[in-house]
């Protein structure tokens, strides 16, 4: 799956009200969420989607054709 230098940025721009909304989607339903938990969640998130970017990226070759 590959995924462009822009799409990266509005995954990771899209991710963060995410974020901090999961707290208040959880207070809904009763659960108290900590913060810590939410930044913990986000810092998962933020590595998988580098995973998967650079995972998707084309190998940097010496030679150019």
């Amino acid at each position: 799956m590959n995924i462009s230098r822009a799409g990266l940025l509005v995954l990771v721009a899209f991710s963060i009200p995410v974020a901090v909304e999961l707290r208040v989607l959880f207070g809904f339903f009763g659960v108290d969420l900590p913060l810590a938990a939410v930044v913990v969640f986000e810092a998962v998130f933020l590595l998988a989607i580098a995973v998967v970017y650079n995972l998707g990226a084309e190998p940097k070759s010496a030679t150019k054709h």
